[in-house]
């Protein structure tokens, strides 16, 4: 494990190990206030079960202590901020393959997927990320707030999908914006093959009408002698 993944561990060491989402929580915490009402309900109020209901809302207490993410405050969150940052850009993101190799499968993109962004370490890290979004924002209702794949690399931002011949999934040729508004392109003028062979026959032509010149005034010039 690098030194900053277990920075971020240490800094994390009061938090679950596996938190709860945030509509987790209010889900959970929406059952424990119903079973409190269940047991306070007036003693007129028959038909409940009291102790089932506290019971129950005991084990959905103690999930929450022990599950939900704790809000960090002053110089602990600007720690686990500023380790998370670090562990996304040095650890993270330089082991995820880019989306395309992950959509087209190319030659030895499993076998890199495995030895770097599967492997335990680089696992180990993801999760550790994820608590520390967890917890510097537990009240966020962002459902892709711990979801490092808004992360993964591309190999062309903002253009034409890419075509990988050996991959599994090649895909198709595509054409950039930019190719896309000047197309098409109209009719090369320069150096063309056609150019060059009109070339050829112009020259041939004008280096004909000079011999035939040249012979014309041979003729003229016997016949005036």
């Amino acid at each position: 494990m690098s030194e900053v993944v277990k920075q971020l561990e240490s800094a994390l060491s009061d938090q679950p190990a596996n938190p709860l989402r945030n509509h987790q929580v209010q889900e959970y915490q929406a059952e424990a206030s119903r079973l409190q009402s269940v047991v306070n309900a007036p003693p007129y109020v028959t038909g409940v079960d009291r102790g089932g209901a506290a019971r129950q809302y005991k084990q959905v207490a103690k999930l929450l202590d022990e599950q939900a993410a704790k809000p960090l405050s002053g110089a602990k969150k600007d720690q686990v901020a500023k380790a998370a940052a670090e562990v996304l850009e040095t650890v993270i993101r330089p082991a995820m393959l880019p989306r395309e190799e992950m959509r087209r499968n190319p030659a030895g993109a499993v076998g890199k997927f495995l030895r770097t962004e599967n492997s335990p370490e680089i696992q180990q890290a993801i999760q550790h990320w994820k608590r520390s979004q967890l917890a510097l924002e537990p009240g966020s209702n962002d459902p892709d707030l711990a979801n490092v794949e808004r992360f993964r690399p591309e190999i062309h931002v903002g253009g034409p999908g890419t075509f990988m011949a050996g991959a599994q999934i090649p895909g198709n040729f595509a054409m950039s914006a930019q190719a896309k508004e000047n197309w098409p392109l109209g009719e090369p003028t320069i150096n063309t093959a056609v150019a060059q062979v009109r070339k050829r026959e112009q020259t041939q032509a004008q280096k004909d009408g000079l011999a035939k010149a040249r012979a014309a005034r041979a003729a003229k010039k016997e016949q005036a002698g």
